[in-house]
């Protein structure tokens, strides 16, 4: 028997009504699950706490995707950042320095000896008007699918424990709620015997893996943002460097096995593999 943990996190927000400015801000929605053993999840720790020493980062702050980009505008045009930002901390570090820090964080993936990545991720622009639980259902509800799938084909006895970053105190009850009763009720897969009965909410900056999967995140979210544009090259060659070898895969895809679209759009999926 092996214990695996799901480390997973969010980039963007979803919103049933759509105002122009969500969307300039979260054109896409996105959620990245890192399935590791949890044998191994110490020297993965270890190597994280390892790399915030060797760049004199403080342990118990995190540092986050979006803290980079929005560290960069505030430098490039050399204004001081408000006290109410929450990346103040940051404001005496090249964001340079910041960047080849999540890279490097990235690159831990490689080291680990098992590793699977499962991205969902939703067009906010072109979506349908779907309601926000629905919406949140249909993530959670891939990510449960594949992790089942993932760990109940090495052994009968398997079991994996999924961790979540909070959101805000409604949504995390919400998303308890949608994974229990998807765990009671099944769906096509009948029954979920390789998952925990419960889903774990625990402080990102806590949490070396939800750290982890935030960058996953972000760096999917330069791959779909970069299709017109060179401004996100940085994070796309992180994307191809450390999250697309750790997919999951099957039948020699990665197409609704490790990158999943919500909801189902076989047109986009098909244009999406064509670009990447």
């Amino acid at each position: 028997m092996s214990i695996f943990f799901g480390f997973s996190d969010e980039c963007g927000t979803y919103q049933m009504v759509k105002t122009k400015r969500h969307l300039q801000v979260h054109p896409h929605y996105i959620r990245s699950t890192l399935l590791i053993k949890a044998e191994e999840w110490k020297t993965l720790n270890k190597a994280f706490i390892d790399l915030k020493l060797a760049y004199s980062l403080p342990i118990e702050k995190e540092i986050k995707w979006a803290h980079l980009w929005q560290l960069r505008n505030f430098q490039k045009n050399k204004k001081p950042i408000p006290k109410k930002k929450d990346f103040k901390f940051l404001e005496n570090y090249d964001y340079h320095v910041l960047i080849e820090f999540v890279e490097k964080c990235l690159e831990l993936i490689n080291k680990i000896e098992y590793k699977k990545i499962i991205i969902t991720h939703t067009d906010n622009v072109n979506c349908a008007k779907i309601n926000e639980k629905a919406m949140l259902k249909m993530h959670l509800q891939e990510h449960m699918q594949r992790i089942e799938m993932q760990i109940q084909t090495r052994s009968e006895e398997n079991l994996a424990v999924l961790f979540f970053d909070p959101v805000s105190e409604s949504t995390d009850k919400l998303l308890r709620d949608i994974y229990f009763d998807l765990f009671n009720s099944g769906d096509f897969i009948n029954s979920y015997k390789h998952i925990k009965d419960s889903l774990n909410i625990e402080h990102s900056h806590q949490s070396v893996g939800i750290q982890i999967a935030d960058y996953i995140s972000g760096a999917f979210s330069a791959i779909l943002k970069g299709r017109d544009s060179s401004n996100y090259d940085r994070g796309k060659l992180m994307y191809y460097n450390s999250v697309h070898p750790n997919l999951r895969i099957y039948n020699g895809t990665v197409w609704g096995v490790g990158i999943r679209e919500v909801p189902i759009d076989m047109t986009y999926r098909r244009s999406l593999s064509k670009e990447l």
